[in-house]
């Protein structure tokens, strides 16, 4: 919707045949289904594109090892970049910051990260059953540890690709949590996790949050301005997970946990760090949680979504 209103471009949805499209159909001029690990599906359904964006869900549905994962999650990936090179079109990933490995940046670079992809082990396969002795992210919880080295591994199926086919367009953006108003049946995870937190079902660990149409500005910026290969970080504002269901909570006039998990002193203090994205896009976010969450919420209310509910 926003680069349709914002940018001039025609938007086609290419989706699973069981997607419930009910919730973006105004905002699309033609949705296509199929196969997506078909490759001539996708090459004919993303002819004449300009750019092919990758929201995929990731783990759907979710898988008991990282080698099942990945074998039910590249695919898609592998036929989309694929496609994008035989029409010579721009492909743009979407991967996430649990993507990145952190074990050590607290002591190592003063808990400030980045974007930097570091090599995979000599001789690893993408979907070995064990986990890479690289790939270490510290603080969130067991359940996510699939999610994370999963979506490590696509990042470095993106890259091996543009090595391997330098006249690829292919580039990653990395969010981080993602908040804001939606539509339809729709919610952001992050409304769901501050349900859990308060209820004693999610965890506490260092994070960063951006609104939805922050994100919507980076897409936009990345697709038009960004380089193949390159990797663009979309963190927004640093804050630990406790810290966002304190002012969710807040706003909702509901109690906090206050024997919710805490994660530890030095996960607290880690930064998220998007600089680079912003300067190079001279890009200005224009909102914060303190500024925008309670939209949110409200826009939640108005929809009967809201799961934090009040007193």
């Amino acid at each position: 919707h926003h680069l349709h209103k914002n940018g001039g471009y025609v938007i086609v949805a290419i989706v699973r045949e069981s997607t419930d499209t009910n919730a973006i159909q105004d905002f699309t001029d033609d949705i296509r289904r199929g196969d997506l690990s078909d490759l001539e599906f996708m090459k004919s359904a993303t002819k004449g594109c300009f750019a092919i964006v990758n929201f995929l869900n990731q783990l759907m549905p979710p898988k008991e090892t990282i080698k099942e994962q990945l074998e039910n999650d590249l695919p898609p990936i592998q036929c989309a970049l694929q496609a994008a090179l035989e029409h010579d079109c721009i492909f743009v990933h979407t991967s996430g910051n649990f993507s990145i490995p952190t074990a050590g940046k607290d002591s190592i670079d003063g808990g400030i990260i980045k974007a930097e992809l570091p090599d995979k082990p000599v001789g690893a396969d993408l979907l070995d059953v064990e986990s890479w002795s690289t790939f270490q992210h510290e603080g969130g919880m067991v359940a996510v540890s699939t999610l994370a080295e999963a979506k490590h591994r696509q990042d470095h199926a993106i890259q091996d690709f543009v090595k391997e086919n330098p006249s690829s367009k292919a580039r990653v953006i990395i969010p981080a949590g993602v908040y804001g108003p939606s539509v339809g049946t729709k919610f952001s995870f992050w409304d769901l996790a501050a349900h859990l937190y308060l209820i004693g079902q999610f965890g506490d660990f260092g994070h960063a949050f951006i609104h939805i149409n922050d994100a919507c500005v980076v897409y936009q910026a990345v697709i038009e301005q960004g380089e193949a290969g390159c990797r663009y970080p979309m963190y927004g504002e640093s804050m630990t997970v406790r810290t966002f269901v304190e002012k969710y909570a807040k706003i909702c006039s509901v109690a906090m946990n206050e024997d919710g998990p805490v994660c530890s002193e030095e996960e607290s203090k880690r930064v998220y760090d998007d600089s680079e994205t912003r300067e190079k896009f001279g890009i200005d976010y224009k909102y914060t949680i303190d500024n925008s969450l309670s939209d949110t919420i409200e826009n939640l209310k108005e929809r009967n979504l809201l799961m934090v509910k009040e007193v």
